[in-house]
């Protein structure tokens, strides 16, 4: 693996450039005249398919000529599009030729956003389908080739998915986040996984928390033994220790772990490691260190030393550890992440009645999930913006001045405020004192390891985790799990990494939901239900009721089914070239159109198949079903339009909207009492020359 240097970096791709400056010219307005429509959809097409590798080099000179054809007023994007096609023609021959592209983006994979978005990679189009049709066997069963705890992560996940959600630019994004927890719950149990022969390995992992647990899946699946040593009382890291009860609960936690222990992964708890190669001394063949980052980070003032000021991450452990810490009645938390999130509720629950977070910067800024950040205020959390710590002192007190991106930063004075404690949020950091004397290095507090093969500096030592990429999220540790089985894996059998095995993969084939077009791109997002806050605030228990497994398999069809439609646009290029305008598609920011309205197509689409035709993926169809013309995009009729009956044949053969509009077209009346489909005309046509023939040779 290299790093791009700063003149490839800045290198762009000709042909998504221009794809780029023609969407943006078809899609500036849509009273244009028709001819012009038609000619930059022409041009629009023709750069979109050498994109998609369905070009030859003939396709050049033709993009000149269709480019050519457009009138005056698109002369200036005409002229620097033949400029680029002459000084940068190696880079478009490239293209059409060699199918490769020269900066490596156009015959990339044409991922869903929301699986490429999420650090598991996990199969989120195939695993919501499946829920949508209450197949939940089979929606586990996809999600678990991606995470050994579904459930779980589906409770604490930030959803990173959501935010890629291509729906999230015409409506709103797909609730994905509790779709995972259906699955797990509504299944009828978790299926074994299948486990290769034993292949007389055998790997220590040090830490239970998410990246070791995964690691441990997945090498067992490998044929690997494989033992697991932590520290704790229980094994679940930071999942158990520094996420609250009530919003992972133990026994769901500990349903999940038990799976791996089905599979033949034994876990060692309080164990204390001693050196860095003590496993490999006991006769382990790799060892995998995914400690975590359990131990708070102090906030760097003077004064953090004092016995009122209390570590985050410290705070969170006592609590989930049964140490029951007593705090308030005025609590101040420090910092805006999801961990201070955490603390601030959970001090209530601990005892306090006043809990203020102060944050350097503003609530849009805080890196804390949104709706965590909700729900903290609906349990009456204050947040105070603007303000950072300087000093602590004696006497409970804390002083803030005011932060340098405060409006009025130049004018206000600081600020002393008196806190029964003080409880830092601000970061964590990890046991890592065994590693002295050892060939692994550090930055930041955080083990160095290759990026692709998680290996450190000692042979046969692997790293990955928050203890390796830095404090991250639950699904990121899982992700780097993966990676880590997979680089022990080859590392052991001495082969190579199976590097396409990590990049995101479609888990199964789902037939299409069938969707109403009014509800495809409804605003209307559902919500899990939560526990009232001036209740819940007192109680570790869940703050979630559960959400209805029916209501889930409704929000299922509001997925756009990204793993078949690609969004390249063509099927909205060919309705423009057509004259019919059914389809419009809107950019979305990262090189995928989407539907901006499955309605439209009711009162416009004429049925005839153009859309399909240019299609490369088959996710619209227009197909003849029981004397209808029926259009359908991934699963939603947007158009049922009654066929044309052939008046020799009886046999449909277009939709009645379509013939009449060819006809108008072509200068004849709309309706005639004699409607001939193409074979029969044809014949009639034979017929008709062969009297002439008769006539003919008569005289």
């Amino acid at each position: 693996m290299t790093e791009k240097s700063n003149e490839q970096e800045k290198e762009v791709c000709p042909v998504t450039e221009y794809l780029k400056a023609f969407r943006i010219r078809l899609h500036s307005e849509e009273k244009q005249s028709p001819a012009l429509r038609s000619a930059l959809a022409e041009v629009t097409r023709m750069i979109t398919e050498i994109s998609l590798g369905r070009a030859t080099e003939s396709h050049l000179d033709k993009l000149v000529m269709a480019a050519r054809s457009l009138p005056e007023s698109e002369q200036d994007l005409v002229a620097s599009l033949e400029t680029s096609l002459a000084t940068s023609r190696e880079k478009w021959l490239m293209h059409v030729i060699d199918n490769a592209c020269n900066i490596g983006i156009c015959f990339e994979p044409h991922i869903a956003p929301c699986q490429e978005a999420c650090p598991a990679h996990i199969d989120i189009p195939s695993m919501i389908a499946h829920i949508g049709h209450g197949n939940y066997d089979a929606s586990l069963s996809v999600l678990l080739k991606d995470t050994p705890m579904p459930n779980s992560c589906g409770l604490v996940c930030p959803a990173p998915c959501e935010n890629a959600c291509v729906q999230k630019t015409v409506s709103q994004p797909v609730l994905i986040k509790p779709m995972k927890s259906i699955a797990a719950r509504c299944s009828t149990s978790y299926p074994m996984q299948e486990i290769a022969p034993a292949t007389g390995k055998k790997v220590a992992i040090i830490g239970a928390g998410p990246a070791g647990i995964t690691t441990a899946y997945y090498l067992a699946q490998k044929g690997h033994h494989v033992e697991i040593f932590d520290e704790r009382e229980e094994p679940g890291g930071t999942m158990r220790y520094g996420i609250p009860n009530y919003r992972l609960p133990n026994d769901i936690l500990q349903d999940e772990i038990n799976q791996i222990r089905k599979m033949g992964v034994k876990i060692h708890n309080r164990y204390k490691v001693k050196h860095v190669r003590e496993f490999l001394d006991q006769g382990f063949d790799a060892t995998f260190i995914a400690i975590g980052l359990p131990f708070s980070r102090r906030l760097g003032l003077d004064g953090d030393d004092l016995p009122f000021v209390l570590g985050g991450m410290d705070f969170l452990s006592a609590v989930r550890d049964g140490k029951d810490p007593k705090v308030g009645p005025h609590v101040i938390v420090i910092g805006g992440g999801n961990a201070a999130i955490d603390v601030a509720m959970t001090s209530f629950r601990q005892g306090a009645t006043k809990v203020q977070m102060w944050y350097r910067r503003t609530r849009k800024d805080m890196p804390a999930n949104p709706h965590e950040v909700e729900m903290a205020l609906a349990e009456g959390v204050e947040l105070v913006e603007l303000w950072a710590p300087t000093k602590i002192m004696e006497g409970n007190l804390i002083e803030f001045a005011r932060s340098k991106n405060a409006p009025d930063a130049a004018t206000a004075k600081p600020v002393t405020i008196r806190a029964d404690q003080i409880i830092a949020g601000i970061g964590q950091d990890g046991d890592i004192a065994w590693l002295d004397g050892s060939k692994i290095e550090l930055e930041w507090g955080n083990i160095v390891a290759d990026p692709v093969t998680l290996e450190t500096g000692e042979p046969g030592i692997f790293s990955g985790g928050d203890i390796q990429h830095g404090a991250s999220t639950v699904v990121a540790a899982i992700g780097s799990g993966k990676r880590a089985a997979e680089a022990i894996d080859s590392w052991l059998m001495k082969k190579e990494m199976d590097l396409p095995s990590l990049k995101p993969q479609r888990r199964d084939d789902v037939p299409y939901l069938p969707v109403d077009a009014a509800f495809r791109l409804s605003k209307s997002r559902p919500h899990v239900p939560e526990k009232d806050p001036d209740t819940r605030k007192w109680l570790h228990d869940f703050i979630q009721y559960d959400w209805d497994e029916n209501e889930a398999r409704i929000e299922a069809g509001r997925c756009l089914r990204c793993d078949l439609c690609i969004g390249c646009g063509l099927c909205e290029l060919a309705c423009i070239q057509v004259g019919v305008e059914a389809l419009k598609m809107v950019e979305t920011g990262n090189r995928r159109l989407v539907f901006e309205d499955f309605l439209r197509p009711a009162s416009l689409c004429i049925g005839c198949g153009a859309c399909a035709s240019v299609c490369p993926t088959g996710a619209i169809r227009v197909e003849n079903r029981d004397g209808m013309r029926v259009t359908e995009i991934t699963g939603t009729v947007v158009r049922s339009q009654p066929m044309q009956v052939c008046s020799c044949c009886d046999k449909p053969f277009v939709s009645s909207v379509q013939y009449g509009k060819t006809r108008s077209n072509m200068g004849g009346p709309g309706d005639t009492e004699v409607v001939t489909c193409p074979t029969c005309a044809r014949l009639r046509a034979v017929e008709s020359l062969n009297d002439m023939r008769w006539i003919g040779a008569s005289r």
